[in-house]
């Protein structure tokens, strides 16, 4: 009798070890249905694919660039026009042009001479004050410019090539 026990015991081992393991479906993240895989013990895992993409790597924003407002001296009346688009207000002062160009907190106004050339006019000088009493003076103008560059879509008008 023992001896039908040991040989019944060793053909369920060997039965057991020939069946299939259960199937195991995994989800994409597309959502579509991918083909089972079994998972049979001894199996390596790498027949599992895997659910997690490595993440991309990070790289840092970019500070925009902090320009100087005397960066639009020497520009011409069209440089200036199509980086910052018709002026608030426009004033002739033979031989000179004055074109105020106002933002929330000031006001920036470029002033134009005749270039030495006789071709377009150029920025000769910029003045920048604040829009109220209490900020007239008292204001950081290379702020207010670079502000002001952002706000109209200029900040990459006057950069450096090369230099985005």
């Amino acid at each position: 009798m023992l001896k039908s026990v040991a040989v019944f015991a060793a053909l369920l081992f060997i039965v057991a070890g020939c069946a299939k393991g259960p199937e195991i479906t995994t989800l994409p993240k597309d959502g579509k249905k991918s083909a089972p895989v079994s998972a049979v013990s001894g199996s390596a895992p790498a027949s599992i694919p895997s659910q997690k993409k490595p993440d991309p790597p990070v790289i840092a924003a970019k500070p925009p660039a902090v320009l100087e407002p005397t960066i639009v001296v020497g520009k011409t009346t069209s440089e200036i026009g199509s980086a910052f688009g018709d002026p608030n207000m426009r004033r002739k002062d033979s031989p000179a042009e004055v074109w105020q160009y106002l933002a929330p907190d000031c006001a920036l106004h470029l002033f134009f001479y005749p270039a030495s050339s006789g071709g377009e006019m150029i920025v000769r000088h910029i003045a920048i004050n604040g829009r109220s009493v209490e900020t007239y003076s008292e204001l950081d103008r290379k702020k207010c410019f670079n502000d002001y560059l952002r706000a109209v879509g200029a900040e990459n008008a006057f950069a450096a090539p090369g230099a985005s």
